[in-house]
């Protein structure tokens, strides 16, 4: 293959890799399950999208935190913010949010999934949780605090 098509098909793959992996509906929106694909409620996670005007492609992820603890010891909700078109606030998050992204090192499958995508943890858990549909990854950005959006969770 000529390096103008070699050259070609990275773009063409790097364009697939960024893309949007799945959509996002109102609150409770995406429908999770656990390993054993037991619905998990949206108490305890879900991702919705923000109903801010001008920031619909925005989305937030609700998790009971820590992340899969035993019952009696999930303390709070942290709230992460997938922001494909950069219409959040930045002051309002932790870190930038990551399209295109890569696992760090040591990153593990937390258990739940929605459809072909997966919820990753890494050793940055405070700052980013991951999005992962094959071969794309998307690091979302810890909100600074759960009142970044319109949308309150229940």
């Amino acid at each position: 293959m000529s390096r103008r098509g070699v050259a070609a098909l990275a773009v063409a793959l790097l364009i697939v890799a960024c893309g949007s992996p799945f959509q996002v509906g109102p609150f409770p929106g995406t429908s999770w399950v656990d390993r054993a694909g037991d619905p998990v409620p949206p108490r305890v996670l879900a991702l919705y999208a923000d109903d801010c005007p001008g920031r619909e492609s925005a989305a937030f992820l609700d998790v009971l935190w820590p992340l899969n603890p035993p019952p009696d010891q999930a303390t709070h909700m942290r709230r992460f913010v997938r922001d494909p078109s950069a219409v959040m606030p930045t002051e309002r998050l932790l870190a930038p949010y990551g399209a295109g992204s890569a696992l760090p090192v040591g990153a593990q499958f937390s258990g739940y999934s929605a459809g072909d995508v997966q919820l990753w943890i890494g050793h940055d858990s405070d700052i980013y949780l991951y999005l992962v549909e094959g071969p794309r990854v998307e690091a979302l950005a810890r909100a600074v605090d759960e009142n970044v959006g319109c949308t309150t969770a229940p």
